[in-house]
């Protein structure tokens, strides 16, 4: 079966090319034919888990972690090709887009049942250069510089942790050449600060966030909710592999502890904290749509970091549960933003409004994934936040736990700014003839709006594989029976507490449907005492939406110009080293070439 996927891939990656050179529209349901049978493919991989099958050099397992991220994978992948149809005649070169698009699915799903360390890196490799090259067909090079940049440093990181690991123990095989490091704190520590490196990078946490609002605001409308819901949760994925997999809590054993965590995997979860905290006030001061949902994925990344790194019961549950519910809540936020561009040509919030008089449909899309994100229930979020939260509790990591609560108390304020500025208010007369987003893209959204659903109603069919997870690594697993959630704190029935939120909304739609309607009011149809108003987006309340609470932080220091100029000092250290060996006299440059050469002889013959 694996050997099926691998070759059904390769081959879908060069039809969808070339099919797209013929008529780019083909090309594009192709992709999206491919993703689904990709999809059905995987599931029923389900069975096979310790199947294992070479091709070429490359090695690959089927294990139950794997299959579980893969499916989430390949979820928003097919969710996200309903709109490509649509985005063809806007790209630079749609026959590279389709191809690059299945190239990225290939690598992230391959990554996730790779057997040895070579497989992995070629897998991370494949799904990062082809991810950059999607985004450089978007509105930034620059973007795609940054990602590029971030990606490196990740890339370098997991080489370096790999070579290191092959040559001290003899064997690329992951789970065998982890093992080596059991009695070696210093080489141990070396190689779980490089993997774990990359993670950060790939997740967007602080302080290597810097990629996500300009990678995400910048790149297709069709990628931004792959980015966000896919593409980052590879480095979830090495956060997992650097703690569960990889011996860390054994590397780090007699190290300090403090709540029963080793001191340097604390340090990496007050990161994530931090991540929460930075995102949800950054989120909180944007004006594009698409940079605000970019900051809502380091402020959640930050929830799925400290969730892994805790390999508990509890948390661990949350937050690999976390990395489900931010995926599909956050590709159906970017795929409503999407639609909104696509009838309107801008995701900047203080020129829209009045969204849900025209696209009434994605407005409800858009208000389920945001209350998902949100932590509210009772949608998926909830669940996994609420384990998080009861982990943290439990542990008494009571700085970590006010990290997370100010972040989901924050959340509330972020998303609802788009979900009022653009959606509700008054509808701007050139937005008057706009008409709801096509049937196809309607369906691409509504499949993760019923997802969000169904993993707050029924959160224990996804726990059960994540139980089982956990008892193959010897955690204690996840307590679930029937429609209950138990943890040592407390327990949930998510049956009931959508009965109980369901009746109440019942009943709100019965006196909204009984009670006297309001008098919808135009967007210049407003009181000025006979002036006329020349800038009527400034009577948007979409414009400066949280002014007074930003002010409280809007000078705070920002990481940004410390990498600015970090990268002018590279830049100048570059020309310099330009200058010095390779001047425009050709013998500077002979002479070292000459050099050069002696001194390896030199060092040969010792």
């Amino acid at each position: 079966m694996m050997t099926m996927i691998i070759l059904f891939m390769i081959a879908s990656i060069l039809f969808a090319y070339v099919l797209s050179l013929k008529e780019p529209k083909w090309g594009a349901y192709a992709t999206l034919i491919v993703s689904l049978a990709g999809l059905v493919g995987v599931s029923l991989l389900r069975g096979s888990v310790g199947e294992t099958v070479s091709f070429y050099y490359l090695h690959f397992t089927v294990t139950t972690i794997g299959w579980y991220f893969s499916m989430i994978l390949l979820t928003v992948y097919f969710t996200a090709t309903f709109f490509h149809p649509f985005w063809m005649d806007q790209l630079i070169y749609p026959a590279a887009y389709n191809a690059l698009f299945l190239l990225s699915l290939a690598g992230t799903v391959g990554l996730f049942f790779a057997q040895d360390l070579m497989t992995l890196f070629i897998c991370w490799e494949t799904a990062v250069w082809s991810s950059m090259l999607i985004v450089q067909q978007g509105k930034s090079r620059q973007a795609a510089w940054v990602y590029f940049v971030m990606s490196a440093i990740g890339s370098m990181a997991t080489l370096f942790a790999i070579l290191l690991t092959i040559f001290m123990s003899g064997t690329t095989m992951i789970t065998d050449a982890f093992i080596y490091f059991m009695g070696s704190p210093a080489l141990g520590g070396l190689v779980f600060g490089a993997f774990i490196l990359s993670g950060l990078t790939k997740m967007g946490i602080f302080p290597f966030h810097v990629w996500l609002p300009l990678a995400h605001g910048s790149a297709p409308h069709t990628f931004s909710p792959v980015l966000s819901g896919g593409l980052v949760k590879m480095g979830a994925y090495i956060a997992y592999l650097s703690v569960a997999v990889f011996p860390a809590y054994q590397v780090f054993g007699d190290q300090l502890m403090l709540q029963g965590v080793p001191l340097p995997i604390y340090a990496l979860m007050l990161l994530g904290g931090v991540s929460i905290v930075y995102g949800t006030l950054r989120a909180i001061q944007q004006d594009d749509a698409k940079r605000l949902l970019a900051y809502s994925s380091v402020a959640n990344g930050g929830y799925i970091l400290i969730g892994i790194l805790m390999l508990d019961q509890m948390a661990f549950a949350g937050g690999l549960m976390h990395v489900l519910n931010h995926a599909v809540a956050s590709a159906a936020a970017f795929l409503a933003m999407a639609a909104v561009a696509k009838r309107t040509g801008t995701t900047k919030m203080s020129e829209l409004g009045g969204m849900i008089h025209r696209m009434p449909v994605t407005y409800v899309v858009y208000l389920i994934a945001i209350i998902s994100m949100a932590g509210i229930p009772p949608m998926g979020g909830f669940v996994s936040k609420w384990l998080i939260f009861q982990g943290l509790s439990h542990r008494g990591l009571i700085f970590l736990a006010t990290a997370a609560a100010f972040g989901s108390i924050g959340s509330y304020l972020y998303v609802f700014r788009p979900l009022s500025a653009v959606f509700l208010g008054q509808l701007a007369p050139k937005y008057e003839k706009i008409k709801e987003a096509d049937p196809l893209m309607l369906i691409g959204m509504l499949l993760l709006t019923a997802m969000s659903l169904l993993l707050g109603i029924v959160p224990n069919v996804v726990l059960r594989t994540i139980a089982q997870i956990q008892i193959e690594l010897g955690i204690d697993p996840i307590m679930i029976k029937g429609t209950i959630t138990a943890t040592q704190n407390g327990s949930v029935n998510m049956l009931s507490v959508f009965t109980v939120f369901g009746f109440g909304f019942l009943l709100i739609l019965i006196l909204f449907l009984v009670l006297p309607k309001s008098r919808r009011v135009g967007l210049m149809d407003t009181y000025t005492s006979a002036e006329f108003i020349h800038t009527p987006e400034l009577l948007h309340y979409g414009h400066h939406f949280y002014a007074p609470f930003e002010r409280l932080y809007e000078k705070w220091p920002s990481v940004l110009p410390l990498y600015q100029r970090l990268s002018l000092k590279l830049k100048e250290m570059g020309e310099w080293a330009e200058t010095f060996f390779f001047h425009a006299e050709p013998n500077r440059a002979v002479f070292w070439m000459v050099l050069l050469v002696i001194l390896i002889t030199v060092g040969g013959a010792r």
